[in-house]
């Protein structure tokens, strides 16, 4: 399956999504959209930024998805708040101040990560870097471009969140 398949079927679920007054913390709002990806010259200079290459996935999943088009919301369910929320996809060049606390916690625990990382099969000698992707999430960046697993990190807490970016986007965006 492509990031285009993806996205439309996560697109679809969006459409018939339904807010739950009786749930904490953020949600996606009926009828989220995609925002359109960025151009292949807009992530070499990305590529330039994080100072290394990015995964095949990665770079597809850049020309096809730009965060969403509605803020998330959360909802008290006391009726108390109704807090709005920014795009959780960083959005780069903008949000490199934004994500920073993501390469910091990983930075932190490293082990915790790299130990998440050989657990699910990976060689942690050959990753290159991280690009923090979707709130607390981050894409490991390995020499062979054909990998793109991904790890949720909240402090000492990391995991694999996807053995690869379609896995990922699949875990977060279609399993309910």
């Amino acid at each position: 399956m492509t990031i285009k398949e993806i996205k439309f079927k996560i697109e679809n679920k969006f459409k018939k999504i339904k807010v739950r007054n009786n749930v904490y913390g953020f949600q996606i709002q009926p009828k989220t959209r995609f925002l359109k990806g960025i151009s292949r010259i807009e992530i070499e200079k990305l590529e330039q930024l994080f100072g290394f290459d990015f995964p095949w996935d990665y770079r597809e999943m850049l020309l096809t998805i730009g965060g969403f088009d509605t803020l998330k919301i959360s909802i008290d369910p006391k009726g108390e708040k109704e807090t709005k929320f920014d795009d959780f996809f960083y959005q780069y060049p903008r949000d490199i101040d934004k994500s920073k606390w993501v390469l910091e916690d990983i930075d932190k625990f490293k082990t915790y990560a790299e130990d998440a990382l050989i657990e699910a099969g990976f060689d942690v000698s050959k990753i290159v870097g991280y690009v923090p992707i979707y709130h607390h999430r981050a894409l490991v960046v390995f020499e062979n471009k054909y990998l793109s697993p991904v790890i949720s990190v909240w402090g000492a807490d990391i995991i694999v969140y996807g053995n690869n970016l379609k896995e990922y986007l699949k875990n977060e965006f279609l399993r309910f």
